[in-house]
């Protein structure tokens, strides 16, 4: 009967409990975007921390330069996930709440302690702005099987004007190790 309590309590414990991965940025392609009509010049991308907790967040910052005066109230973007196996990539499910049609401005608004031009109306002037501490939750069901998880990663983001055209893109690398 003991045996079982025991065996009971440490499937609890590993049902509920949160993985911890060491993360590294290997590499960002800025401005990947196949047509030259970016209004988001990326200047640069990069993670808070090189600790992920799953469930959790992808806490990261984000610096842009603007060509024009830009509203993003109707500007949405996307995140694209794939996995490396072997030598090919793999499109792998959303592991965000959404990766489709998220809201550029609602992004913006949630990181706008960080943007010194930045307004509630979601108006952006012209220039270089910053991002810090945008945070992305991550859903844990993709990443259960913890043999799984470990390995390459690629992560396109686009952002898509009213129009739905791409009028900024980034590609970002990253490594996923198991914390010991």
């Amino acid at each position: 009967m003991k045996i079982y309590i025991v065996i009971f309590l440490l499937i609890i414990q590993q049902c509920l409990s949160i993985n911890s991965y060491h993360i590294q940025l290997d590499d960002v392609d800025l401005n990947s975007c196949v047509e030259n009509k970016n209004v988001f010049n990326i200047l640069s991308f990069n993670l808070w921390s090189d600790h992920l907790e799953m469930p959790g967040y992808l806490d990261a910052s984000l610096s842009f330069r603007l060509t024009q005066n830009y509203s993003t109230v109707h500007s949405t973007y996307s995140i694209q996930f794939e996995r490396k196996i072997g030598p090919l990539w793999i499109n792998i499910p959303c592991i965000t709440d959404s990766c489709f049609g998220q809201s550029l401005c609602i992004l913006i608004q949630n990181s706008c302690g960080s943007i010194k031009s930045c307004n509630k109306n979601c108006q952006l002037s012209t220039g270089s702005h910053t991002l810090e501490h945008i945070r992305l939750p991550l859903k844990n069901s993709f990443f259960e099987h913890k043999i799984f998880t470990k390995g390459q990663y690629k992560f396109k983001i686009q952002i898509y004007d009213n129009a739905n055209t791409i009028v900024g893109c980034f590609t970002g690398y990253i490594t996923l190790k198991m914390n010991e």
